[in-house]
């Protein structure tokens, strides 16, 4: 995750939790984003009711890589799932 994420009050209850329980957490760099191929392999291994996409400009194409449900919002868009 974004090492800023660790300065939420909500993250470091989190990590303290996980430490207690005898948790290693360690910091890994990655970029976040993954490769359609990887989405694709990943949603196939998981196989989900639905898929909703977030951080994305192409939600209109899931349609055509997903074969499981696909879920449209918008942004700030409140969903009952």
């Amino acid at each position: 995750m974004w090492s800023g994420y660790k300065n939420q009050e909500t993250t470091k209850k989190f990590l303290a939790w996980l430490i207690s329980k005898n948790f290693a957490v360690h910091d890994i760099h990655t970029s976040g984003h993954a490769n359609r191929e990887t989405l694709k392999q990943l949603a196939d291994a998981l196989n989900p009711k639905s898929i909703i996409p977030v951080h994305t400009f192409e939600k209109k194409r899931y349609k055509d890589v997903f074969d499981q449900k696909v879920i449209e919002a918008n942004d700030n868009e409140v969903m009952g799932i």
